[in-house]
């Protein structure tokens, strides 16, 4: 196919089409068909545009199709059915896009992307709609059907947050998903302060906004691509959500300790933890996949972290030859109901996908916990909303962990959950940014 016929509407498609194949993760995917395209950067950002906003919308999207078919639980081609929610995606939700534009440009993508014939099926709905775009209304109220078509989210999913939530945090917690998060970074203390990173940012246009909480935590504004800042490739900065940098703050690496992040890819967690112990210090960044330690140890060379060791390793196992340690950070990996407004997929990923999670995740805590030193720390913490790999698996812990004593979580986020105060439930609307949760504790001295 002609490079000069793959528009930034086909794109967009294009990678639609390999996330419903892959059942992969969009940053990557997005990537790598950016990767092979020549585009403007205006071009690259509407794709990004479309590509997210289409995965964000997906059910409110499908309603309004569903409403221009004469057949509405027919099963559709799935490049028809990806085309209509890009372009009906485009005439409700960008401003700025003619829906001249959005019917025939999805429609001419539709044409490159080999399915030439059912071109004019996709021309005649998205022209449906366009006609009936005023008569079809989002269904209003609180029942979990309103609210998932409104919001985007399954209701197996609203219904598990109502219940471990209430209904009230629910609600605040799907409207959540609908706000932009910012692009939280992490100053590199061993290379330079707030002042000098804001000096070099601004000479690519580029602003520094530094949070007065957690200490080194700043926002960039005005910032498309962070890995193409000068400022990153020379180890200034790497990027971290705000609620991750929390619970660093929580395991508070100290100066010459020794530190263990037993799930550390894509090591975000480890940088900032190695940052706190300092050169005299160690920090073991291990990790189940090799691909994903070796970018974790590019990671840590760019930003000339020479006291973070990281190798392969499967927790469930246990630790090998390795040490006891000080303090030890175990992010489990869990169903990433926190990360939504960061991976809008996850969100129609079946619960029952997760549930054997919960056995490894508490399998992996107590591995890490026998290599905790008399005396170390030991945090548990997921990026994900579930009481089931939250709450019950640091219940259980401590009832058959008695050489562990919990320790009160106490930092400036607002509690938006009744919980016990050695556990911390962070949302968007606490003080945080993406949901996570956090749970500390400290091993017993010998006797």
């Amino acid at each position: 196919m002609n490079q000069k016929q793959y528009t930034a509407r086909t794109i967009a498609l294009q990678a639609l089409l390999q996330m419903e194949k892959s059942d992969g993760y969009s940053n990557i995917v997005l990537n790598r068909v950016l990767a092979g395209c020549k585009l403007s950067s205006r071009d690259r950002a509407l794709v990004s545009a479309i590509f997210y906003g289409v995965l964000e919308r997906r059910l409110t999207l499908d309603y309004y199709i569903s409403h221009c078919l004469q057949e509405p639980d027919k099963k559709l081609d799935r490049t028809v059915m990806e085309a209509l929610r890009c372009g009906i995606y485009q005439i409700i939700y960008m401003n700025k896009v003619p829906d001249s534009a959005a019917v025939n440009e999805t429609v001419n993508a539709v044409k490159v992307l080999g399915k030439a014939k059912l071109a004019g099926f996709v021309n005649g709905v998205l022209r449906g709609f366009l006609r009936k775009r005023q008569q079809i209304i989002l269904p209003d109220g609180n029942g979990r059907r309103a609210l998932s078509i409104r919001y985007s989210v399954p209701q197996e999913l609203i219904e598990l947050w109502q219940q471990a939530y209430g209904e009230a945090i629910t609600e605040r917690l799907l409207n959540s998903l609908t706000e932009q998060p910012n692009l939280y970074i992490r100053i590199n203390t061993l290379k330079c302060d707030g002042d000098q990173l804001k000096k070099c940012l601004l000479q690519e246009g580029v602003e520094l906004m530094e949070l007065p909480e957690p200490k080194g935590a700043g926002i960039l504004i005005g910032c498309g691509a962070p890995q193409e800042l000068e400022a990153f490739r020379q180890g200034l900065f790497h990027v971290q959500d705000l609620s991750a940098q929390w619970v660093c703050r929580i395991l508070d690496a100290q100066p010459g300790e020794t530190v263990c992040d037993c799930c550390a890819a894509p090591g975000g967690k480890s940088f900032t933890l190695a940052q706190g112990v300092g050169c005299s210090g160690k920090v073991y960044a291990l990790d189940l996949h090799k691909s994903r330690v070796q970018l974790l140890q590019e990671g840590a060379d760019r930003l000339g972290l020479a006291h973070v060791e990281a190798y392969v390793n499967d927790a469930v196992k246990g630790f090998g030859l390795m040490g006891q340690v000080d303090r030890m950070l175990c992010d489990v990996p869990c169903s990433g109901y926190g990360v939504i407004r960061r991976k809008p997929e996850i969100r129609y990923r079946s619960i029952e996908q997760a549930k054997d999670l919960p056995l490894l995740q508490y399998a992996i805590l107590q591995r890490a916990a026998e290599k905790v030193k008399p005396g170390g720390v030991l945090v548990y913490s997921t990026c994900t909303l579930n009481p089931a790999e939250n709450r019950e698996i640091v219940e259980r812990f401590l009832f058959e962990n008695n050489g562990f004593q919990p320790i009160i979580i106490d930092i400036s986020i607002k509690r938006s959950v009744k919980e016990p105060e050695y556990m911390l439930t962070m949302t968007p609307f606490s003080g945080a940014s993406d949901g996570f949760f956090v749970a500390a504790f400290r091993k017993n001295q010998a006797k």
